[in-house]
């Protein structure tokens, strides 16, 4: 029997990188991890105009060819609220005892600043920072699926400064440097042994990386906007000391090879490319449209590495498939009547699923995303501008079949019901 016992301690021990690697991907939305909502007017339009609205401060930020295209210096300050609803139902085949997780996302803060002005008629600047990338999942210690997560966040938060130029009086480009730092946390409850209790594994680091971004505006007439941004992929690389514990006498001596080992983690934010208009249909009405690409098939491959005398070193492809996005919005600005000075907007949006539902893990619950936006805006006063909106993200039901390695194959199935996500924000821009 203690041969046995000792075994599969090997055994585990052994499979305890893959598991690492298997596991330790970072959280996402429907659709993928970048978020289309940063707390300011698209949320009204549900993204539509993204790249196409050169007179929001926040250009800086969607497209930083935008910025050259004004004759002061603005400033938007924008915060939002999200709430998810992302409840997991047993479908009665996972073999793991424990509860339904409860809600992993609940309240998640966001927002940014975003700055943009001119030194000529010809060269603009802009200056933006605010996170799109990543979100957080915490679900109960004792929840059905702890031996492939309990707790898995990413967040980071990007500092663009950009520049601009107009080429002509209906065509500029802009570049900036995306400076992104990110933090990754990842908690779980490998089985402790021979008898199922829980052991416990965590990994957290910080990290900076660097990308691109570049754009084009081109406005042939006053009543059309055409944009193109463009953003580069982001490298990130987290290391951390392994913490591991709790696995029981049997499987310690083993298990402790690994613990305080440091481990690398390499990931990659990936490239993205959104298309967008904004037509005048009338002088108080305003379409907006967006198509997108973003290469999750890029961010499919992970490199985890153990700089440890084993030299363990592990390369998990996720299967993870590009996604498009697609956006229509509308805005119309109210002369006369309760609504004078108000400007209200609603869009829809959709974005296919970056996974196959036979590759979906409990910390990377996505899927395809319908989105439908509601905001309005005033002016205050003179060169005060304020922007209310709210999205909400469907993605119904999304089936998950999540199995772990041998010995003990851990098995979590069943299904996320009636996932969404709701975005609360708003905005103030101010001009000087």
């Amino acid at each position: 029997m203690q041969h046995k016992c000792a075994s599969i301690a090997a055994l585990c021990t052994r499979s305890l990188p893959f598991m690492i690697a298997l596991t330790a991907v970072p959280p996402a939305h429907a659709g993928g991890l970048l978020l289309w909502e940063i707390g300011t007017p698209t949320l009204g339009t549900a993204s539509a105009g993204w790249a196409a609205m050169p007179e929001d401060a926040a250009t800086a930020f969607t497209n930083p060819a935008g910025t050259v295209w004004r004759d002061t210096t603005e400033v938007r300050v924008a915060g939002q609220a999200l709430y998810g609803d992302v409840g997991f139902t047993n479908g009665g085949e996972t073999n793991v005892p424990g509860n339904d997780g409860g809600n992993p996302v609940k309240w998640f803060p966001g927002g940014g600043a975003h700055a943009a002005g001119v030194f000529s008629d010809r060269l603009g600047w802009g200056l933006a920072m605010t996170g799109n990338f990543g979100l957080g999942l915490d679900y109960n210690d004792d929840w059905a699926g702890r031996r492939f997560v309990q707790e898995s966040d990413l967040i980071g938060m990007s500092l663009i400064p950009s520049l601009s130029w107009k080429i002509n009086d209906c065509l500029s480009i802009g570049a900036g440097v995306n400076i992104m730092g990110a933090f990754f946390e990842y908690v779980s409850a490998p089985r402790a042994g021979v008898i199922p209790g829980d052991a416990h594994l965590k990994y957290e680091d910080i990290d900076v990386g660097y990308g691109g971004n570049a754009g084009i505006i081109y406005r042939p007439v006053e009543s059309t906007t055409f944009g193109i941004s463009y953003t580069s992929k982001v490298d990130l690389t987290f290391k951390d000391n392994l913490r591991l514990s709790g696995f029981g006498p049997i499987f310690e001596p083993a298990v402790a090879r690994f613990n305080g080992t440091r481990t690398e983690i390499d990931m990659t934010v990936p490239a993205t490319v959104t298309a967008s208009l904004q037509q005048k249909l009338t002088p108080a009405t305003t379409l907006y449209a967006n198509l997108g690409w973003q290469d999750w098939s890029e961010f499919a491959g992970m490199r985890l590495a153990l700089d440890h005398p084993d030299q363990v070193s592990v390369f998990i492809d996720q299967g993870y498939k590009d996604t498009g996005h697609f956006a229509l919005g509308v805005r119309h600005a109210f002369s006369q009547g309760f609504l004078q000075g108000w400007n209200l907007s609603t869009g829809i949006a959709y974005d296919n699923s970056m996974q196959n539902d036979s590759n979906l893990t409990a910390n990377l619950v996505t899927g395809r995303a319908y989105r439908f936006g509601l905001g309005a805006g005033k002016m205050l006063c003179p060169g005060v501008t304020m922007d209310i909106g709210y999205t909400m993200l469907w993605s119904g039901d999304i089936d998950i079949d999540q199995q772990g390695r041998p010995p003990f194959s851990p098995r979590l199935e069943g299904s996320y019901k009636d996932t969404s996500l709701q975005f609360l924000g708003g905005s103030v821009q101010f001009e000087f």
